[in-house]
């Protein structure tokens, strides 16, 4: 029997995948840990898809990978940014997952609409991807898959590599640019491998984060290890480079707020979309306009 991953089983293609290959081989998938819905025949994963670690080991031994959208993709309460920069990080992790572990094929199922940016992250990648020519049509959202137990919040934004930078150098003038532009309000400063964002008034940090030590390649990873804003402390910051493209995906994973959730939702939570988004179009800014190119590289 082969060993197949199934990203999901939560949506429509992933519960006719399982109907249709659960006598013949050996299924795994993705699955919520609060879901109390049980599938005999599958063997559940609880490990985040977002974490590239945790789907090195989730893929090890696998025979094959089907590679396809689910609703557990979308597991914080509250998501910023185009699902396509989601589904292209875990794309990503998939594919560097595979070749790691030498999976020799993926299949990669293609919905009505074109995810041409997840297809080229896959193929990136030293591993055969077959992808299917009948695009599945959508049968709008399920309803078989629900977090409600989940207060966390994910944020990704796409942007391009200014030209002659690195993803070093985008790190580092992320956090120049914020201190910028919250100037007055907050400070932001760097203390070895930490940043800490604190109120000009107080040394109480409000955010704490740590960059995290070997790091797989084109991966810059800060753990937010305390401050005031976050209730817990398993929740990171990620700057990635996507592979043979000059493109990077900024991304705040699994964030968890100190504030109660509805005010968080009105107020903290926006701030930092439009944050996020305002760097993305500085990004292109940078990458545009030589002058600013130049001048703005911390490089």
């Amino acid at each position: 029997m082969k060993k197949i991953l199934l990203i999901g089983v939560y949506g429509e293609i992933g519960r006719n995948l399982y109907d249709t290959l659960k006598d013949t081989n050996e299924l795994y998938a993705f699955m919520n840990k609060e879901d109390t819905e049980t599938l005999d025949k599958i063997h559940p994963i609880y490990s985040n898809p977002y974490k590239l670690e945790h789907m090195v080991e989730v893929v090890k031994g696998m025979d094959l990978i089907i590679f396809f959208e689910d609703p557990i993709m979308r597991f914080s309460k509250i998501t910023q940014g185009r699902f396509d920069t989601f589904f292209e990080l875990i794309a990503d992790n998939v594919g560097r997952a595979a070749e790691y572990n030498g999976v020799k094929d993926i299949i990669y199922i293609s919905e009505e609409i074109v995810h041409e940016d997840v297809k080229r992250t896959l193929t990136s990648y030293d591993v055969n991807v077959i992808t299917t020519d009948t695009r599945v049509k959508r049968l709008g959202k399920s309803l078989k898959y629900n977090n409600s137990h989940n207060k966390t919040m994910r944020s990704a934004q796409r942007a391009e590599i200014p030209r002659g930078w690195t993803l070093e150098g985008v790190m580092k003038y992320y956090f120049k640019w914020l201190d910028e532009i919250i100037f007055g309000m907050f400070k932001i400063e760097s203390v070895g491998d930490e940043i800490h964002m604190t109120i000009e008034t107080s040394r109480t940090p409000l955010l704490t984060l740590r960059r995290r030590k070997n790091t797989p390649e084109r991966q810059i990873v800060f753990d937010v290890v305390g401050g005031r804003l976050a209730k817990r402390s398993d929740s990171w910051l990620e700057f990635r480079e996507l592979k043979h493209e000059k493109s990077f995906i900024m991304a705040l994973h699994d964030f968890d707020p100190a504030l109660p959730w509805p005010i968080y939702a009105i107020t903290q939570a926006p701030l930092h979309g439009l944050v996020s988004r305002i760097y993305q179009m500085e990004m292109i800014i940078n990458d545009t306009i030589i002058e600013e190119n130049i001048k703005n590289n911390p490089e």
